[in-house]
């Protein structure tokens, strides 16, 4: 982080829809509260009693050290969930996190001083990484890192940022997002019957549209892997559901009408747009589901399964050679190596990691 002094007016509303996993929460609270977050917390909880109750807890323990807003609404889907406290928010800025992820603070401040001076762009955020923990729980120790892909989308058009968009799909509702611009992406007049549609492509899309989407240099988002999210379907099974067409023309509806209004353009060039995209986007996790289901069969004998069982085998037995191979890794490739570079001391990332990583291996404590 720079030494760029952060306006302590410009707060963010972080909302959480959970559900029955208290221990996240918990974990995610205790976090906020030790870097004396200074953004509004705004969770709601679908939980039964039991969760509901060592919730209420540790925002009871924690008292006035963060400030949370706690709606407790069992009847409520996870969608109705993300409406309703996307209406009680009060701050301008707002940005999604789901019950097992962190956002770092001071992005989300670097976030809406961005959007306050920038009003072509409607996200912003700083850069991500996911873990995942030996025996995929809520505290352990580090068992893997990797880059969490964003895009630096700055293109004039609503067109151009849909295609480039959707050929590499990311989820901006992570990232600072206007308010009442996220209100309307959730909008009631966007229902759908399919879920991914209603949930997260849809709003994600037209978040795109609305304006262009930086990536700021800093560490703003750790997201974890592990094995107790909800299980979705892969994309030919998603395809081939009796709802899925329907729920599809309604989407290409929706995101060629907005591209239409945004652009200025006639609606059958902005479908054709909105086909063209989405058909990139279907192509590129069509190739990605197919080649894991063939992995997880074990049909596939290649040499990249190969390679993964030497991977696996350095990793456990090797762990000297594994951590000299992750330091020198950047040496020898153009891309960058996000997730080596937050573990070095000497990086501008290392202390906001280190944080997270404080807190997912139990050493921070209420």
């Amino acid at each position: 982080m720079n030494q760029h002094k952060l306006d302590p007016n410009l707060k963010v509303g972080i909302f959480i829809p959970t559900m029955n996993r208290s221990e996240f929460i918990v974990r995610q609270l205790n976090y906020y509260a030790f870097l004396d977050c200074p953004h509004t917390i705004y969770i709601g909880d679908s939980s039964n009693q039991e969760h509901s109750d060592k919730t209420r807890k540790a925002i009871n323990d924690l008292g006035d050290r963060i400030k949370v807003i706690y709606e407790y609404s069992p009847s409520l889907g996870g969608i109705e969930t993300i409406r309703h406290l996307l209406s009680i928010i009060k701050e301008p800025y707002t940005c999604f996190s789901g019950d097992d992820d962190y956002q770092i603070s001071d992005s989300l401040t670097k976030s809406a001083e961005f959007l306050e001076n920038n009003q072509d762009y409607a996200t912003a955020g700083g850069y991500a990484v996911s873990f995942r923990l030996k025996g995929h729980g809520v505290y352990g120790n580090l068992d893997r890192l990797a880059d969490y892909p964003r895009l630096y989308i700055n293109s004039d058009t609503a067109r151009e940022r849909v295609v480039k968009y959707l050929e590499r799909y990311y989820v901006p509702l992570f990232l600072v997002n206007r308010t009442k611009d996220m209100l309307r992406y959730f909008g009631k007049e966007n229902e759908i019957k399919d879920k991914s549609f209603e949930g997260e492509i849809i709003p994600s899309t037209l978040s795109i549209i609305a304006g262009k989407s930086a990536i700021l240099d800093c560490l703003g988002f750790i997201r974890q892997i592990h094995d107790s999210h909800l299980a979705i379907p892969n994309v030919f099974d998603w395809i081939i559901q009796p709802i899925w067409l329907e729920s599809y023309e309604k989407f290409e509806r929706i995101i060629s009408e907005a591209i239409s209004k945004r652009d200025g353009i006639s609606y059958s060039e902005a479908r054709e747009t909105t086909r063209l995209a989405f058909w990139s986007y279907l192509q590129m996790w069509l190739a990605k589901d197919y080649k894991n289901a063939l992995l997880k069969k074990g049909s596939d004998k290649s040499e990249n399964s190969q390679i993964k069982n030497i991977r696996n085998l350095i990793k456990t037995k090797l762990p000297l050679v594994r951590a000299t191979y992750r330091g020198l890794k950047p040496f020898f490739s153009r891309r960058r190596y996000l997730h080596n570079e937050v573990l070095q001391k000497n990086s501008k990332y290392y202390t906001d990691f280190k944080l997270v990583m404080d807190s997912f291996t139990g050493q921070i404590k209420p």
